[in-house]
């Protein structure tokens, strides 16, 4: 049995001229009927950096110094859109990992990277050195805000841009890890802070 093929040829005329040619039947299929088709994964390559890593200064409790170095190497990651990168600035199954690794991957497979602008803090609260049982959660209050960013592809065109940061009282948890450093965890409006369900606000 011979199968129809349709092809479409352009003319000079500027309308179009269908020729059916014949192909060969399908050959037969190794997978039995009614077996799940397998899906296809792409994979896509994570480029070069284009610009190197900042240094991370996130131990201690002066908090607007890790603030700081958190944000500026979370924007550096979704510069150079690498998901791997995320468990420097984020502990992995909070909130603000899940936000950040999902804005760095959709940046990798857009083939596109952020030109950041640095968040603002305000005044900070939080514990101190001194303070008792300091553990390795901490809550900080602050106010942040943050210009808009131009998101572009990597040929040079402006794709689109995340929305301005307006001065908005956070609710920001980080977490210590075994290395000492301060991760983000999770950043809330402090006018929903608390709620399992909050989304997490695009600090970065």
């Amino acid at each position: 049995m011979l199968i129809g093929a349709v092809m479409v040829l352009g003319t000079g005329s500027g309308c179009a001229t269908v020729a059916v040619t014949a192909s060969p039947p399908p050959a037969a299929s190794s997978v039995p009927a009614g077996s799940p088709v397998p899906v296809q994964v792409r994979t896509v390559a994570t480029p070069k950096p284009r610009t190197a890593a900042p240094g991370l200064a996130t131990t201690g409790t002066a908090w607007p110094a890790v603030l700081s170095s958190l944000a500026r190497y979370g924007q550096w990651i979704l510069a150079n859109p690498d998901p791997a990168q995320v468990g420097a600035v984020a502990t992995p199954g909070c909130a603000f990992s899940g936000l950040l690794s999902q804005q760095a991957d959709g940046l990798l497979r857009d083939n596109a990277y952020l030109v950041p602008s640095a968040p603002v803090f305000g005044p900070i609260t939080g514990p101190t050195a001194a303070g008792s049982g300091l553990g390795t959660t901490v809550t900080l209050n602050v106010t942040a805000s943050r210009p808009a960013e131009v998101v572009m592809s990597r040929s040079g065109r402006q794709i689109t841009a995340y929305d301005t940061l307006a001065v908005t009282p956070l609710q920001i948890t980080l977490m210590q890890g075994a290395d000492r450093k301060w991760r983000f965890c999770t950043v809330d409006a402090m006018s929903d802070a608390g709620a399992p369900d909050d989304p997490s606000v695009p600090l970065l």
